[in-house]
């Protein structure tokens, strides 16, 4: 970790042995920084900001809460059974990483505020407490603040970071989806492809133990003692029944549908692997990304928009396969073609009404680091060198791109 090596070696892909050429980093030439990443929950800190102010007024109240060593999920279950309502009824408007201190709002509609005095949630705490007038939803999000610790840094690396940091902040970040987004040893998108190719069984097997389980039935994969609440009610299910999908039912649709989203997102990283590290350079039959509303268009002439992409106006995009993704041709399109095969998946495959079909979109290579947001400084904790970054990102877009520029770590990409 750490090393300056330009990344140029040829590497094997993680997906079905295809040979892919290590991509170049954004910072190349800069010298990277060294260290060790979330040793402790507050090494890495997360602050949601919303899309819009909060009035004080409405049905719904919305809650700021702090929560430590969650995920999203765990704290809206816990949250719902505490105040004895759905989880269904809780509106957030993203997914926090579990590893890390995060605070987030929450909203639910007609809820009794005297039922929060005395609230009392393991590994959540409420900070704040407002209404509005209208539901939390996912996107209702401006972007997140990152603080993020770096223990056993090197000394000088408060500079070297805050150089890598700027050079992001002129070129763009690349867009890549972060590692959580794929689960415990890359699973989540395996998990999806079962789902749109109907092998139920698969889906049980390998969201219980991996391709260590495959062929296994119901009761050899409950014997493995599942820890998962709800894999262990879809397991329940699937032996009632003798019926892997009917137990589906059991499983909540939001997971459903992150599953087949994290293989959508597998596709889009693959592509961006492909484009770097020029990911502002338009290539013939781009689908061209603009940034001041999320509007997409097909790019005839690529030297003729250059100067808009020069100006990050517009970037790149990649596929988030589906019906409603906007196909590349040309040049582009071929990159995103061979991926589509390397991935054996079509944007039709995506094209089901079951809970996990997907619309599909485009998404940017590439995103603003916003100059003004940016610090790193070196410190002292408990007689150890660290390097503590700042930084902030739009909605959708990972901290863990920032991180694996300035250590120059392909695993966190």
């Amino acid at each position: 970790m750490g090393s300056t090596r330009p990344a140029t070696s040829v590497t094997r892909s993680t997906q079905r042995g295809a040979m892919t050429a290590e991509p170049a980093w954004v910072c190349a030439g800069l010298p990277a920084i060294s260290g060790r990443l979330r040793e402790e929950q507050r090494d890495f800190v997360v602050v949601e900001r919303l899309a819009y102010e909060l009035d004080g007024e409405g049905t719904h109240s919305f809650l700021r809460v702090r929560k430590t060593g969650l995920s999203s999920f765990e704290a809206v279950r816990r949250l719902a059974r505490a105040l004895g309502r759905r989880e269904r009824e809780v509106g957030y408007a993203g997914l926090k990483d579990r590893h890390a201190v995060t605070e987030q709002w929450l909203s639910i509609e007609h809820l009794d505020q005297s039922k929060l005095s005395d609230l009392e949630i393991p590994g959540l705490e409420l900070l704040e407490v407002t209404r509005h007038r209208n539901k939390l939803k996912m996107g209702h999000l401006r972007g997140n603040r990152f603080e993020i610790r770096v223990r056993g840094a090197a000394a000088g690396d408060g500079e070297r970071a805050m150089a890598m940091l700027q050079r992001l902040a002129e070129r763009g970040l690349p867009n890549a989806f972060g590692a959580q987004r794929f689960g415990h040893g890359g699973v989540t998108p395996r998990l999806g492809q079962a789902l749109l190719t109907g092998e139920f069984p698969r889906f049980f097997q390998l969201w219980t133990a991996g391709e260590d389980a495959l062929g296994e039935g119901p009761e050899a994969l409950l014997a493995r003692g599942p820890g998962e609440r709800m894999l262990r009610d879809g397991l329940m299910r699937w032996r009632e029944r003798g019926d892997a999908e009917w137990a589906l039912r059991g499983v909540p649709k939001r997971f459903l549908s992150l599953c087949t989203a994290a293989l959508q997102s597998e596709v889009f990283n693959e592509v961006l692997r492909r484009r770097l590290p020029e990911l502002g350079e338009l290539l013939p039959g781009d689908i061209a990304f603009l940034h001041r509303n999320g509007a997409c268009f097909a790019v005839e002439d690529a030297a003729a928009e250059q100067a808009r992409a020069a100006s990050f106006e517009i970037s790149p995009s990649g596929p988030q396969p589906g019906p409603a993704c906007l196909r590349a041709t040309g040049q582009a399109g071929e990159i995103e073609d061979a991926v589509l095969e390397q991935f054996a998946v079509s944007h039709e495959l995506f094209d089901v009404r079951d809970p996990w079909g997907q619309k599909g979109g485009r998404r940017a290579l590439r995103v603003s680091l916003p100059p003004e947001s940016l610090a790193a400084k070196e410190l002292d904790d408990g007689g150890e060198r660290c390097v503590e970054l700042a930084f902030e990102l739009g909605r959708g877009s990972f901290a863990t791109a920032v991180l694996a520029e300035l250590l120059r770590d392909e695993a966190l990409r």
